[in-house]
């Protein structure tokens, strides 16, 4: 590929390897990334136009509607044009989605600009846990099932084949980086750091803050099995009173799957790991959780719950008494 031509670097994702934090970074440096010659396209367009991600490049992307397609395709080009960048930066986690077509809408730009892929990787254990934390939160989707039914479902162990994924966009053809997200190369500079370092980006100064942190996983299955008895609840309240729950140094759970489940995981996609390291350079370590049950952790913790629903109780108590003072 000619080096003449622009870049087009596309950060997929995925899910929960601090996309939230990198996407506000990105939208708040906007000025910044200007002078360096890198235009960050406009995020309010729809479905979620308050959001500083590119959902419409997803949408239209996945739509398979051509018309939409195009018209996405040339408000990109119309606001890259009128930059005078010579980077366009695209960040958006759908676009690590398992579905041909997300890959597919670039094609069309191949022949103008050097495609660059970005994508950072959690081993699937740990990717399955998270994925299960942030889906039972989500109002689209308000996860109802069980986390081993969760994670053994096909359209979950679709996601998981990292291997697949990255094939589809080097074969746009696209350059493509991946990191471990929980591997020295991210944990040891900081996730800024290390985007900017893959894509070789000048050092931009971007705060290097985690704006969405997965709660206790006790938190998870209570919202987990609230959703599956269609009680009605509000997130937020119940995700403040969790935040204080830990700070008074309850120790935190951070895993579900069990030490019996993890194993049969990891041994289902040593194959495509290892094929997965020899591709595209992404090892994964070997470490598990310590002190891991066997059988995966689905009963709520009724202590946990108590606690919770306590410090909700006394929060709420608490704010009705200063709307009467």
């Amino acid at each position: 590929m000619s080096s003449s031509r622009p870049r087009l670097i596309l950060h997929i994702g995925t899910h929960k390897t601090g996309t939230s934090a990198l996407q506000a970074a990105l939208d708040g440096a906007r000025d910044v990334l200007r002078q360096h010659g890198v235009l960050y396209p406009d995020t309010r367009r729809p479905p979620w136009p308050e959001l500083p991600k590119h959902c419409s490049v997803y949408h239209a992307a996945a739509s398979g509607s051509p018309a939409l397609q195009a018209r996405e395709r040339e408000a990109l080009l119309a606001e890259f044009d009128a930059s005078g960048a010579h980077t366009l930066l695209i960040s958006e986690e759908g676009l690590s989605e398992p579905d041909p077509r997300v890959a597919e809408f670039f094609a069309p730009l191949s022949a103008r600009f050097e495609i660059e892929v970005l994508c950072f990787l959690r081993r699937q254990d740990l990717f399955v846990e998270a994925l299960f934390n942030q889906f039972v939160r989500e109002a689209a989707r308000r996860e109802s099932r069980p986390i081993l039914t969760f994670a053994r479902a096909p359209a979950t162990r679709e996601r998981l084949n990292y291997r697949a994924l990255l094939g589809r966009w080097a074969a746009l053809p696209a350059r493509v980086r991946a990191l471990d997200f929980d591997g020295p190369a991210v944990r040891g500079p900081g996730l800024m750091a290390a985007f900017e370092t893959a894509l070789g980006l000048p050092p931009l100064g971007l705060p290097d803050r985690r704006a969405n942190p997965s709660p206790d996983m006790r938190l998870a299955l209570l919202l987990n099995r609230m959703n599956r008895l269609r009680v009605p609840y509000e997130l937020a309240p119940l995700l403040q009173a969790a935040r204080a729950l830990a700070q008074t140094g309850l120790p935190p759970v951070r895993h579900l799957l069990g030490g019996d489940e993890r194993r049969r995981m990891l041994a289902e996609f040593e194959d495509c790991n290892r094929r997965l390291a020899a591709e595209f350079g992404v090892e994964f370590g070997g470490e598990l959780p310590p002190h891991e049950p066997a059988c995966a952790l689905e009963d709520l913790d009724a202590g946990f719950t108590l606690q919770l629903l306590g410090g909700l109780s006394r929060e709420r108590s608490a704010s009705a008494a200063e709307a009467t003072a």
